[in-house]
């Protein structure tokens, strides 16, 4: 059976290479049950992510921060092997052939136990602790072309954390649904939302004789023709929707 990393790693490949197709959809409902839900591999998986990102941490730290998590993700793998054998079949049948393994640092510091691997443990070590010390840039995102899917899912994390911390229970599942619409099935979704809005609107300026109000209005719809074919435009849409 194939270590976490190559598990996670083929994963993202699957998610990737199956994006806007009729099976990206199948796919994150799998990831879904195998990954999410499972409140223990969601942990190692996170701990995976945390381990190969930039973080500035301190020479202090860093140390107690990546044996902590090896250790964490030492005993989960341990008492959650049966399911991993099923997230392995899983990723396995969808991909056919191994990606390759972005995590091979963490996969040797978490496996490797004999003590003639000493070496490439501590080398392994030494390169996720040097990345962990480095800072992130702040980069402007002006386009997601290319974008690996990872990367995307983690901008819109952060992006829904920031932005829609403050929305309702029923608004974060309704957001969370739109999430795991194909490209095809956004298009749709996005072209009959503003069908049903442009429609109101424009009998709310056919009813009204208050001209600022028709002018705001209007302003709406031209706005609404312009808009993007994205996950942002279809939740405003439905949030306007929601309220007409």
């Amino acid at each position: 059976m194939n270590k976490f990393g190559q598990i996670k790693s083929n994963i993202e490949s699957l998610l990737t290479k199956s994006y806007g197709k009729n099976a990206f959809k199948t796919n994150m409902k799998s990831f879904k049950s195998h990954i999410i839900e499972n409140e223990k591999l969601a942990e190692v998986y996170f701990l995976y992510d945390e381990l190969s990102k930039k973080k500035g941490l301190s020479k202090d730290i860093v140390d107690d921060y990546v044996n902590e998590c090896v250790e964490t993700i030492k005993n989960i793998l341990t008492t959650e092997s049966t399911k991993l054998k099923e997230v392995n079949m899983w990723v396995s049948e969808g991909l056919k052939t191994d990606s390759d393994n972005n995590y091979t640092n963490i996969d040797t510091v978490v496996y490797s136990t004999s003590i003639k691997n000493l070496e490439k443990v501590l080398e392994g070590k030494n390169t996720i602790k040097k990345l962990l010390g480095e800072t992130e840039e702040v980069t402007k995102v002006t386009e997601s072309v290319n974008i690996p899917l990872s990367s995307m899912l983690k901008i819109a994390t952060n992006t829904f954390n920031r932005e829609y911390s403050d929305i309702s229970e029923e608004e974060k599942k309704e957001l969370k649904n739109l999430l795991s619409l194909s490209k095809t099935e956004l298009t749709e979704e996005i072209t009959l939302s503003k069908g049903v809005v442009l429609k109101k609107l424009t009998e709310k300026v056919n009813e009204s004789n208050d001209e600022d109000l028709n002018n705001r209005v209007n302003e709406t719809i031209n706005r609404i023709n312009e808009s993007e074919i994205s996950l942002t435009s279809l939740y405003k849409l439905k949030q306007l929707e929601h309220g007409l």
